[in-house]
């Protein structure tokens, strides 16, 4: 409608219309609520030019700042009522429609709205629930780059040799014994506490244990290995 159509926007436009068309100081700013129906919002009677225009840029500026995009209108009176004020009876001389503040433009297929309270309230609820979807999603971004390490058996335990040297020796030797027998032909090694072990068979005992213990095998089934008797044991090696 063309109730709705406003002449312009913001405080500089305001103003500069002011500067060109007012010969006094006194004016009045109506809101608009339909073609036939005003409501008065200010007025003023200062004899000061300079007085009311800075009373005028004050607030327009003002609601344009906090995002009023009401439909006024700005009405310029040639001078004041016999009891010295500005009202709706006042006789004027010009009339100005204009917004202090753009209107809002479509946002995601929401239609622009006018600044009333509910329409503005909706809005704000979307913004809201938008940004609280943009932060969900980049928070399970950040998830997904974490890769958490599973703890595997051996890794601790070697933490815990590396911690404890007492720890450290006793475990090499129970894991080369059990271990060592496969890679020598069926004899055990003997520990560290009385053979001196390479560090080359040291760590390639290690990683087999590892690589075992990874496709289930347990100490349970390494137990039952060592336990077996030597014949029996060799006869499993023949078939290997």
């Amino acid at each position: 409608m063309a109730v709705q159509k406003a002449m312009t926007t913001g405080t500089n436009g305001v103003m500069d219309w002011f500067d060109r068309n007012a010969t006094s100081p006194y004016y009045s700013v109506c809101e608009i609520i339909s073609p036939t129906k005003k409501e008065l919002l200010f007025s003023c009677n200062e004899d000061s030019v300079d007085n009311a225009r800075r009373i005028l840029e004050e607030n327009i500026s003002a609601f344009e700042q906090n995002g009023v995009n009401t439909l006024y209108a700005l009405i310029l009176h040639p001078k004041k009522d016999k009891t010295g004020y500005i009202t709706m009876n006042t006789p004027s001389h010009a009339m100005l429609k204009f917004r202090p503040a753009e209107l809002e433009q479509p946002i995601y297929g929401v239609g622009a709205y006018t600044g009333g309270g509910s329409n503005r309230y909706e809005m704000e609820k979307i913004m809201e629930k938008l940004n609280l979807l943009e932060n969900k999603l980049a928070m399970a971004e950040e998830e997904e780059d974490i890769v958490d390490t599973p703890v595997n058996p051996l890794n601790a335990m070697l933490h815990n040799m590396a911690a404890n040297p007492q720890v450290q020796e006793a475990l090499i030797s129970g894991l080369l014994g059990v271990v060592g027998g496969f890679l020598n032909n069926g004899k055990q090694m003997q520990g560290v506490a009385g053979i001196n072990v390479t560090a080359e068979i040291t760590e390639e005992s290690l990683q087999i244990l590892d690589s075992l213990m990874k496709k289930g095998v347990s100490l349970d089934h390494l137990r039952k290995l060592d336990a077996m008797p030597n014949t029996k044991l060799q006869s499993l090696l023949i078939m290997l």
